[in-house]
């Protein structure tokens, strides 16, 4: 995933989650990701990934 993708899938509570995983403050870990960290980077691809995936197993499907 490339960082535009990346930019264009966060959600509120991402970057605090990064922070958190990394074991930095929210904005510390941001900047982190806006400078091309590539740690900051494989994290946030963790969290959208896995919230994708929490989203898409929990989805009920519709009656016909």
């Amino acid at each position: 995933m490339t960082s535009d993708q990346i930019k264009s899938k966060i959600e509120y509570g991402d970057y605090k989650t990064l922070g958190a995983m990394l074991d930095v403050p929210p904005t510390t870990a941001k900047m982190r990701f806006l400078r091309g960290d590539f740690e900051a980077k494989t994290a946030l691809e963790k969290i959208i990934e896995a919230r994708e995936q929490l989203i898409k197993s929990h989805k009920v499907e519709p009656k016909a």
